[in-house]
């Protein structure tokens, strides 16, 4: 499915066709082969296959051909139940801006819906690559934000699961948090994937490219570079925070099969004693003189029960149960 966005004579973005519009961006989803052969006939260029996005090499993803600058960037497009990225090929031309993608990026299917909602005032296409990254920084920013609202939680899951500690579900709640912060860990590697890809392309773009020298494109790659590396800095500090908060989930649960273990031992000890005269007079030897006796099986039950009781009330009053 191909897109044209056109700016109107009053400079301002429309998918209108209207009289003396000037194309300025071309999204290409999907491209069918008819439609892939119609553009690369047209712009003289050859569109990247499905195949070439994944390579990771940085010559793959970023090139010059033909007086073209070819610029692949990794996108978040799915925030749940799974984070997901894709790859989008954004392709300078002398004349437009062209997308190349196969799937739905969120960021470039919301700012096409927007276009004829929102006023976007544009001099020329190069501007449309400045809102396409403020876009997918914007896209990235949101998902941060969202991660350090939902690390908030995980917090007050922490202190809730630890004021009912003796409650059966106590268990379940830690394996909740853990998966959550698995999850918001995901999601901030999905980020930072996107981020640096961000950081690649701007990097690569002003090297490259001469004519972004206007003033309003300049300024705007600035502001971009600097919101990616505000960005970066506030995902450091949301991993931290997500390593103390798993930290402490398994400190938590450390210390919950460290009680286990040790009531388990304390009530091996406990038993030791009156397993031990039990054991004595389970023994077939022929003279065993309180066999004989009459009050030889009360005895040997009193000895147990002493026995029992003696260490119990040591190991209470040490505190170790």
């Amino acid at each position: 499915m191909i897109t044209n966005i056109y700016i109107s004579p009053s400079g301002v973005l429309t998918q209108s066709a209207e009289h003396s519009a000037t194309l300025a961006w071309v999204d290409i989803l999907n491209p069918t082969p008819q439609e892939r052969n119609e553009i690369e006939s047209e712009r003289c260029i050859t569109l990247p296959q499905r195949s070439e996005l994944l390579q990771i090499e940085f010559s793959n993803r970023f090139y010059m051909e033909d007086g073209c600058i070819f610029m692949s960037v990794n996108l978040i497009t799915k925030v749940s139940p799974m984070p997901e990225t894709h790859m989008v090929t954004i392709i300078v031309t002398p004349k437009a801006i062209l997308t190349v993608r196969y799937s739905n990026p969120n960021p470039i299917q919301s700012l096409i819906d927007q276009i004829d909602q929102k006023r976007f005032e544009i001099k020329n296409y190069l501007y449309v690559l400045v809102i396409l990254l403020e876009s997918f920084v914007g896209k990235v920013a949101d998902i941060f934000e969202l991660v350090g609202e939902r690390s908030d939680q995980v917090v007050t899951m922490l202190v809730k699961s630890i004021n009912n500690k003796l409650n059966k579900n106590h268990s379940e709640a830690l394996t909740k948090v853990l998966r959550e912060i698995n999850s918001l860990e995901n999601l901030l590697s999905k980020g930072y994937q996107s981020l640096a890809s961000i950081n690649l392309l701007v990097g690569f773009y002003e090297q490259n490219d001469d004519e972004h020298q206007e003033n309003y494109v300049i300024q705007n790659i600035d502001i971009v570079k600097k919101d990616v590396h505000s960005l970066l800095k506030h995902g450091e500090y949301l991993s931290q925070k997500l390593g103390f908060h798993l930290q402490s989930t398994l400190g938590l649960i450390n210390i919950e099969q460290t009680q286990i273990v040790k009531m388990f031992t304390v009530l091996a000890m406990v038993f030791l004693p009156p397993t031990l005269i039990a054991s004595i007079y389970g023994m077939n030897f022929k003279f065993m003189p309180e066999l004989n006796s009459v009050f030889g099986y009360p005895m040997a039950i009193l000895f147990m029960v002493a026995s029992t009781f003696v260490p119990y009330k040591f190991f209470k009053k040490k505190g170790w149960i």
